[in-house]
């Protein structure tokens, strides 16, 4: 009778003869996938069930790995752990996205169309849909790489168009260089002349220059970097107040802090007609580089940037300039 048979067996007979199939959970092509075992009665028998059991919970264990619980595996790893401040603060908004978007899905089943159809939804912030990609793909990388699943459903993902840190239109860098403003002032002069992140212009200190250099720690990158002051920096420093601690301060003396930077920019930026971010100034600065004719490595010797990035940020190099350049060029060799 069926009942007296293992757990997943399945007795089929066929001319007069009696079979023994495992039900192995899955399933190709719509069918499931049986596989064939020895008689009952035999030696053989105890051996080969065991070793299909054992395959198919450690499937089903897989399986049952979610969304939230991967998540959190990851956050405890070392990978995890050796992100800066910050990108731990960015990955964390996304990983709560994606928690949220897909919390009971198991990991094993999220394929590229899943996560496609979570970017389709953010088409209207291309930004964040590229932050929100390369944080899933992070996870997804980490977690293929410890066997929790086998392919990484965001690769071959494209990142969507226009979400980029867009650079400062001319006329407003212009603007915020020469501000009535001296924070803006101050905080246009140092992100733009030293082609850095927010988040490290604000920890500068004045011990920080020295020698008509500034001495930088990136915090994401951990690469220490010695930088030539620029002219127009040195200008502008020259007019400051030299206090003990960061140089970017508050109108009352107090450090200056992220939020606050990022809000002080953004509002003049808007009040010129062109909200912009503070990452933006960064592309400016490499573009500048660029075109005045530094190389790639030259360029990302300011900028820190690998020269992969400092390719891409040339895409952003201005079209007018470039053939002016080039017309120039060709003809002075007609």
């Amino acid at each position: 009778m069926p009942h007296d048979l293992p757990k997943y067996v399945k007795r089929v007979r066929s001319k007069g003869r009696e079979y023994l199939y495992f039900d192995t959970g899955k399933v190709i092509d719509g069918k499931r996938l049986m596989t064939r075992l020895p008689p009952l009665r035999s030696m053989e028998f105890g051996g080969s069930y065991a070793a299909l059991m054992g395959h198919r919970n450690r499937k089903a264990k897989s399986v049952l790995m979610t969304v939230p619980i991967l998540v959190d595996l990851y956050q405890r790893g070392a990978a995890y752990g050796a992100l800066a401040p910050s990108s731990r603060k960015l990955y964390d908004i996304y990983l709560r996205r994606l928690e949220k978007d897909l919390p009971t899905a198991p990991v094993t089943g999220i394929t590229k169309g899943d996560i496609r159809t979570l970017l389709d939804k953010m088409a209207a912030t291309p930004g964040a849909a590229n932050a929100f990609l390369r944080t899933a793909g992070a996870l997804f990388s980490w977690a293929a790489d410890r066997d929790h699943i086998a392919k990484n459903p965001c690769d071959g993902i494209a990142m969507m168009e226009g979400g980029e840190h867009e650079p400062w239109p001319q006329p407003v860098l212009r603007a915020a260089l020469a501000s009535d403003d001296a924070t803006v002032r101050l905080l246009v002069h140092l992100l733009y002349y030293t082609a850095q992140r927010l988040g490290d212009v604000l920890k500068m200190t004045w011990s920080d220059i020295v020698d008509d250099r500034v001495a930088v720690y990136q915090d994401k990158t951990k690469k220490k970097l010695s930088i030539p002051l620029h002219s127009a920096l040195s200008g502008e420093l020259a007019k400051q107040v030299r206090t003990e601690g960061p140089i970017c301060r508050t109108p009352r003396g107090a450090p200056l802090r992220d939020d606050n930077a990022r809000k002080v920019l953004k509002a003049f930026s808007a009040a010129a007609g062109a909200p912009s971010v503070p990452h933006g100034l960064r592309k400016n600065a490499v573009i500048a580089l660029l075109e005045a004719g530094c190389s790639t490595a030259e360029t990302a010797s300011v900028s820190g940037q690998s020269l992969q990035m400092v390719e891409l940020y040339a895409r952003q190099r201005n079209q007018s300039t470039l053939a002016d350049s080039a017309l120039a060029r060709w003809e002075s060799k007609s």
